[in-house]
Parts: structure tokens; sequence; C-alpha cells
């Protein structure tokens, strides 16, 4: 009998490839199964433009885009694809188009706008328009962040704000740049604010004075290269940060700000600052009333100044200083020089961590330092850097540890100082780190660790000798404390950067 053969094996199938119908579909599936939050966080990284594209991909789109919580919009927003902008943000092609484009994606709108950030070169050609906008969106009840930057920078067209922004009630982040203040006597809104940034903004004192005081929940506080204003003073109970940086001079007074942590001020003055504050005023001023105004600020007690400022800030535990090259001539001619501690009531008794950029060889500066570190009692961390000189500013001969010896009271910020970083713009220029260096490591009695850095690109394959020969003097140092830690160490950039 003929034994059964087993019936061949059936080839299994190969599975054909997915249709480009059904991977379509299931790409779209996968994109549809996120949620509303994932998908804001996805279009608001695209250009606006190209975020209300999507609005073609499926019925739920339309929705997710009209509820954009966050809206960007720069001069180049709504220009056609393919324009020769070459990529510029601050070139709009047309500008009537813009607003078009800008009231279509508005009247769009299933939600309020909760943050809206415009940079654009045109509001005061359309102000009617915008401040209709800017009216219905504070008004709206949702809108929490604004930013407008005016970015036309002729000095002449600085416009003044749009009234609706001062009475919302919502707002809690208000970034204004290049604008002109007019601030109402009587501000029904603005009181939830917490963060107000006001960059190269015109305004006086009293509107600056009763705008900051409205804002009395702010914890941020932001005040760069602001004209016409004089006098600043700043009631605050909430502030936690403040930065501040002037191009003139400019009397800060914080008067109420007992939660104030962190500040940041930058004086780079320059000259014929007053001229150009004269074109932000509502006066007609004359030549002969130019020049008096000219003389009366070459009076300006900057001495005074940096006391009223510093007075207000006893309880910040961290202090940044950044000055031009420039300011030390200004501290050089001030009729009153300056004290070598602060009144005991303006001592800066809560300073743990401070901050220097500036030239500290000269004496002026040296004097302001010197006056810093004496009337800080608890601090801990310092770190200097030094001002860069290039070669029309000469560096000044370094001062001599006597010098700091004749300054420095050594109880005070000599008991609690640990950690000393200081950054030199040369070091073979009569060792121009020694002086303070060596006396803070003579007298700082605990401190842990001095680190002395110079920046690698000045260093010539010469000089590689003359490194080591100031690291063995560094190394013979008397110490306040045997066991403190001195380093030389070159960087690779600036600590700015």
């Amino acid at each position: 009998m003929e034994q059964e053969r087993p019936p061949p094996a059936t080839k299994r199938a190969r599975p054909s490839p997915p249709r480009a119908q059904d991977a379509a579909a299931s790409a779209e599936d996968r994109l549809s199964a996120l949620d509303d939050a994932i998908l804001h966080a996805i279009l608001v990284r695209l250009p606006l433009r190209d975020a209300a594209a999507t609005t073609a991909l499926s019925r739920r789109w339309p929705r997710v885009f009209a509820t954009l919580p966050r809206l960007l919009l720069h001069p180049a927003t709504f220009n056609r694809r393919g324009f020769p902008d070459e990529g510029c943000e601050d070139f709009c092609e047309d500008p009537a188009r813009w607003i078009d484009a800008l009231d279509s994606v508005l009247d769009s709108r299933a939600a309020p706008v909760a943050a809206l950030e415009v940079h654009a070169r045109f509001m005061f050609q359309f102000r009617e328009w915008f401040r209709d906008v800017f009216r219905e969106l504070c008004g709206s009840g949702g809108l929490l962040e604004l930013s407008i930057d005016n970015t036309k920078h002729s000095e002449s067209e600085r416009y003044a704000l749009s009234t609706p922004i001062y009475s919302c009630t919502t707002l809690t982040s208000l970034d204004l740049y290049n604008w002109r203040l007019r601030v109402p006597g009587k501000l029904t809104g603005l009181r939830a604010e917490r963060s107000l940034r006001l960059r190269n903004v015109v305004a006086t004192d009293a509107e600056v004075r009763r705008l900051i005081s409205r804002c009395s929940a702010m914890e941020h506080l932001e005040i760069r290269d602001i004209r016409m204003a004089r006098n600043i003073v700043i009631r605050s109970p909430c502030l936690e940060k403040l930065d501040i940086c002037s191009y003139r001079p400019l009397c800060i007074s914080v008067k109420r700000a007992p939660r104030l942590d962190t500040v940041e001020l930058s004086l780079f003055y320059y000259h014929g600052w007053i001229i150009r504050d004269t074109m932000y005023s509502d006066e007609d001023y004359s030549l002969s009333q130019i020049k008096k105004m000219t003389e009366r600020e070459k009076q300006t007690d900057e001495i005074g100044n940096l006391v009223t400022f510093l007075g207000g800030l006893s309880c910040t535990k961290k202090l940044t200083l950044n000055t031009c090259t420039e300011y030390s001539k200004v501290l050089s001619k001030a009729k009153v020089s300056m004290p070598k501690i602060l009144p005991k009531k303006s001592c800066l008794l809560g300073l743990e961590m401070l901050t220097l950029s500036l030239d500290y060889n000269h004496e002026a500066l040296a004097t302001l330092i010197s006056c810093l570190l004496n009337s800080c009692p608890k601090l801990k961390n310092l770190k200097i850097i030094g001002a860069a000189h290039h070669d029309h500013w000469k560096s000044p001969v370094p001062l001599g540890a006597e010098f700091w010896e004749e300054q420095m009271n050594g109880d005070c910020v000599l008991n609690h100082l640990s950690s000393i970083t200081i950054y030199i713009d040369s070091l073979f220029e009569s060792y121009p780190c020694l002086g303070l260096c060596q006396f803070l490591v003579m007298n700082a009695r605990i401190l842990k660790r001095m680190s002395i850095h110079y920046y690698r690109w000045q260093l010539k394959m010469e000089q590689v000798a003359m490194v080591e020969a100031v690291r063995n003097e560094v190394q013979l140092w008397p110490r306040a404390n045997p066991n403190v830690l001195l380093e030389l160490s070159p960087v690779d950039r600036h600590p700015s950067y």
C-alpha cells in the first residue's frame, strides 16, 4: 500500500503594503487623539500663518485654531508665501492686508485671547483700529499677557499707549516697548499685574509713580531707558525682582518693597541725553532753556542717587551692579565723596550675593566697592567682572592692598565672605588683580575659595611662563584661613554671554 503523502504546506500570504489612504487615516487618528492643550502647544510654535492653514485638515481643526490661547504677530506674519522678505520679520509687504488678515483671525475666535504679542511699525497709521482691538481684547475677561512693541525707532514717533489698556482688570503681564505713557489720574485696571516691563518708554515722574503704585500685586518690575522721568519712587509690597537700566542720571527710591529678593542696576551713561529728553516733553524749549538744563544736569548728585537707591534694599539677598567705563568719570566729578559705609538704617543687612561689573582699579569705583562691602555684614558670595579696556581706554594703575586696607572695615563683611570669583581683563598689566584679591585672601577669615579668571584668547605663547609665575606668587600670599583654595585659571568667554 502506497504511503500517503502529507499535503503540501500552504504558503503564507505576504501582507500587502498599507494603502496610502489607510496610512493617512491612521496618522490623522493619532493626531486627533491628542487633546486641545497639546495641539495648542504645537501650534503656538508655528508662525501664525502656518497655524491658520491647519484649519483645512478636518472639521475639528478650525475650532482648535479659533481657541489658540496665544497669538504672536510680527510685521511679516501675513506676507504672501514666497514674498522676498529674506526672512526679516520686521518687513511688512502690505500693512492694509496685515490688518485685514488679523481682523479675520480675531473675528473667527471661539474663545478670548489669553496672551497677545504684537510687533508692528504701523500702529499709529491704524491707531483707531488698534484702539478698538485693544478695547475688545482688554474687555473680554480673558486677556492675561500683553506685549506691544512699536518697532518704528524714530525718536519722534513714540505714540501714546492706547487708553483701554489702563483699564484692563485681567492682565497679569504687561510689556511695553517704545511708547509714550499717558497714565490717567484715576486708574481702573492693572491691579492684577504681576510683571511689568517698561522699555524705551516716555513718562513723567508722576505717571510712573501712579502706574507702579497701581500694580499692587506686581512681583517683577523692569525699567530700561525711561525718558523724561527723573525721580522714580517704588512702592510695591509684593515686588520680588527689580531690574533697572539707565543711560542717564536717575534717582530711584525704593520706599516699600519688603519682599524684594533680587535687584540688578545697570548704569550706562552717554553724552547728549539731555537734548534727546527735551524731544519727548510737551513743552517747547528755547536754546537758552536747554543750555540751563544742561548746566543743571552737570550738578547731578550721583553719589546721592546711589545712596538713595541702596538705602531701600535692606531685605535684598542678591544684588548686581553694572557700569560702563564712562561711569567712573561721572563719579570722579561728584562734589560729595562716596562714604566708607552706608548710614546704619540703609545698610544691606540681608545681602548674601553681590555681583559687580565695573573697573575696580579706578579709585572712584573702588570706593564704591569698599562702601558696598562695608555695608553688607552677611555677604557670602562676591563676583567681580573687570571692565574691558580697549586701545583708547588706558587701564588705570592697579590699586594695591594698602588702599583696600585703608578703605575696608575688617569686622564687617570679612567675617562671612566664603566665595570670591574675579574676572580680570589683563593678567600682565602690573598684575591688576593682585591688590584687591590679595587683601581679601589676607583678611577674609572664613573664605573657602578664591577663583581668579583671565581670558584665554588674550594669552600669547610667550606669556605661558608668566602665568606660572603669577600662579606661584598667588600661592605664597598670607591667608586668614589656611584652608582657602586659590585658583588661577583661563576662561573662553566673558561671563555675561
